[in-house]
């Protein structure tokens, strides 16, 4: 609807639309407020409101347009900082925020998304350095003439290429290429204290020495800090929330493809908003005609209903129906974890990803405290000590704050009380246990847990599917 002389303000009934793609109101005399309501449209891809009157701040709800892969919302009265928000649309690529008043630095979240390409940020009111802007960042144009940056200019990254950026008009800067033409960086000289080689190795052995006596430390504390909070939890409501097919059928655009968002062995999981609260759901969908298919929904539904832990993927509820055809239903609802799986960090089809200054070693050693937590929870502190069979990457899923979650509990063993004096257990697993190259020779977690850090640390898979 661009160039359509529309006239008023964006109602918030425009959060209605949660089918909506593509949002374009180019060019047209549109005032007022951007409803918070517009962070409802999670499927959005395009929102395209160019050349308006448009005022006040871009709301904070717009980090709910986890599909949003284009934001145009240049030539009209913003205000206020860039949202820091926007890092949780991780699918955006084109941010074109000129011609505004936006004030503040730029957002490290925005610096940091993985699949940025242009990011124009010109004249507006924007201040401070953009050293940040020199790693974690892919782009082919970045613009961010005529605002208030100040600093030295890198001489890294898309700096390197003058032809892929554009900085005119901010009168404090420093140094970068020689083809800006701008003043030298006056930097305060500081003497290097000179060290020799014993006094570089003392302090190697040093920083070694403290790592190997306080990381295990760190990892046991925060294992017993989230075993503590897990039992001063209150126990998960008797009652599940109830839903039918059609309200799974609804949630997911009939089961379209474009909400597919995994496949395993036993079926295949969509992503979804249910529309009695409006919460984002994965919903994993049973094939039921794979062998094995019905036993691994009553294992991992058995396993889920008995935990409850921050490491541990939370079920909603699950739902066994029949569709529209008469035919068997079953499925589970669980959390949505926007930043997918382990497995896509750690062997992304996009390689930037596996840069370290984007997914560094903090958070992986973050992930593999998380990962232990869980499974210490899962042995030693849980209703029923449960062994999960198939820990690995894709089964480890990240959160907003990439705090790991451990999923898919189709083929967790569950033992029983007595297990340990009577070497008897309870088994819902079925066929083979694991995956191929985790499976532990005693079927334990632990021999996977080795797998699963070795994998973390060095980025390769420790098997690959065409060695015999």
């Amino acid at each position: 609807m661009s160039s359509t002389a529309l006239v008023g303000s964006l109602s918030p009934h425009v959060g209605n639309l949660t089918f909506l793609r593509t949002l374009v109101l180019d060019d047209n005399n549109i005032r007022g407020l951007i409803p918070e309501e517009i962070g409802r449209l999670f499927r959005l891809r395009i929102l395209s409101l160019r050349n308006n009157s448009f005022e006040g701040h871009l709301p904070r709800q717009i980090d709910n347009l986890r599909n949003l892969e284009v934001l145009q919302v240049s030539d009209n009265k913003l205000s206020g900082r860039i949202p820091s928000a926007l890092g949780s649309c991780v699918m955006l690529g084109i941010i074109y925020l000129q011609g505004n008043h936006f004030v503040g630095d730029i957002p490290v979240s925005v610096v940091q998304l993985r699949g940025i390409e242009v990011l124009d940020l010109s004249r507006n009111n924007l201040s401070g350095q953009i050293v940040l802007l020199k790693n974690g960042i892919f782009m082919a144009y970045l613009n961010l003439s005529y605002n208030n940056f100040e600093g030295e200019v890198p001489n890294a990254g898309i700096f390197r290429n003058i032809s892929a950026f554009s900085l005119v008009k901010n009168t404090k800067l420093c140094g970068g290429m020689k083809e800006l033409q701008l003043p030298a960086c006056v930097l305060l000289e500081k003497k290097k204290p000179d060290m020799n080689y014993r006094e570089i190795t003392l302090v190697a052995i040093i920083l070694i020495s403290s790592i190997l006596v306080y990381v295990p430390v760190i990892i046991y504390c925060r294992i017993r800090r989230s075993t503590q909070q897990a039992s001063l939890d209150p126990p998960l409501p008797n009652q599940y929330t109830k839903l039918s097919y059609a309200d799974l059928f609804q949630a997911t655009d009939g089961f379209a493809s474009f909400n597919l968002i995994g496949e395993g062995k036993y079926g295949s999981i969509f992503q979804g908003i249910l529309s009695s609260d409006e919460q984002f759901v994965a919903v994993k969908v049973l094939n039921l005609q794979q062998h094995g298919a019905i036993k691994s929904f009553i294992a991992e539904c058995e396993a889920l209903r008995r935990i409850r832990h921050r490491n541990i993927v939370k079920i909603i509820t699950s739902c066994s129906s029949i569709d529209f055809k008469g035919g068997d239903f079953k499925a589970l609802v669980l959390e949505l974890m926007p930043n997918g799986s382990l497995e896509g960090w750690l062997h992304p089809s996009y390689p930037k990803l596996q840069d370290p200054k984007i997914f560094n070693l903090g958070q992986r050693l973050n992930i593999a405290i998380d990962i232990a937590s869980a499974l210490d929870y899962l042995h030693s502190h849980s209703e029923v000590a449960i062994i999960h069979c198939d820990l690995k990457p894709s089964n480890v899923l990240l959160a907003d704050d990439f705090c790991a979650r451990v999923s898919d509990f189709g083929l967790a063993r569950i033992l029983s009380k007595t297990h340990c004096s009577s070497n008897r257990q309870q088994s819902s697993s079925i066929g083979i246990i694991g995956t191929l190259g985790y499976i532990a020779p005693a079927r334990g977690d632990m021999y996977s847990y080795g797998v699963l850090l070795l994998e973390n640390v060095h980025w390769k898979k420790t098997y690959q599917q065409n060695v015999q």
